[in-house]
């Protein structure tokens, strides 16, 4: 009888862990951002176990086909022509960020003329700089440059070449909401340090990885800090055989997820 070794890791950044129930719910993040860096575009974790563990996040799928982005308990996929379709159950998730969004914080943004400027602004927001954050902005933006990844095949390239493949997309005046994470920057190799964002318009029936921003209406961000991590460690052999130690991995990460801290 074959027995299947499955590795989770669980790290509590705070006294104590939440009750369930509370505000601050832990984020349940597959894989890693370095072994989906090092091209481990497949898994052993499903979409309908994921929905278990929150109904906001992002991630990928399966050969890195789209992006994924889960808002108000709906969990999308994002297709390489920009366009959202329901996510299946069945669908094999090689990395993803999920959280149950309880804000305890909302601000009034403005003015905001790039990501760069984006991200020093909600970092003032963070009360404790030592810990993730959930983030959403509602609102009509100005303009916005986004990402689809495209299908990939076996053997797969590293994230770096998939990305220079990636389909960009560009939206002007477009109301809708952008949900992700801030990471601090120790926890690189394992989440994306900084901003890691995604979009979805109001109708639900475009979004993308955002790349790039312009905000010159009042739009809301709603923020939430996560005291408590839990990472699931997929028990497959691509994972396994993944040198995630690679000295040039943060420049990689950084490379093919665009952005800024």
């Amino acid at each position: 009888m074959k027995h299947k070794f499955i590795s989770t890791l669980f790290i509590t950044l705070g006294l104590h862990v939440m009750p369930a129930n509370a505000a601050n719910q832990p984020v349940f993040q597959v894989a890693t951002i370095g072994s989906l860096t090092q091209g481990v575009y497949d898994g052993d974790y499903t979409y309908g176990n994921l929905m278990k563990h929150g109904d906001f996040g992002l991630g990928t799928f399966l050969d890195l086909n789209g992006e994924m982005v889960a808002i108000d308990g709906s969990y999308y996929q994002i297709e390489a022509n920009g366009k959202l379709k329901s996510v299946r159950t069945s669908q094999i998730v090689p990395f993803a960020e999920v959280t149950f969004f309880h804000p305890q914080m909302q601000k009034t943004l403005s003015a905001i003329h790039d990501y760069q400027q984006l991200g020093k602004t909600l970092n003032a927001y963070f009360g404790n700089k030592n810990i993730p954050h959930a983030i959403r902005i509602d609102g009509t933006f100005k303009s916005l440059t986004l990402r689809s990844l495209r299908k990939q095949k076996k053997p797969y390239p590293l994230l770096t070449k998939a990305s220079s493949e990636q389909a960009i997309f560009h939206l002007n005046n477009v109301e809708g909401s952008i949900v992700g994470f801030w990471f601090p920057k120790y926890w690189a190799g394992i989440a994306v340090p900084g901003l890691h964002l995604h979009f979805v318009t109001k109708d639900r029936s475009t979004g993308g990885h955002v790349l790039e921003i312009e905000l010159d209406k009042n739009a809301q961000v709603s923020l939430q800090s996560l005291q408590t991590v839990e990472v699931y460690l997929p028990a497959t052999t691509s994972f396994a055989k993944t040198n995630l130690s690679d000295e040039n991995l943060q420049h990689s990460i950084k490379k093919a997820e665009g952005g800024s801290e």
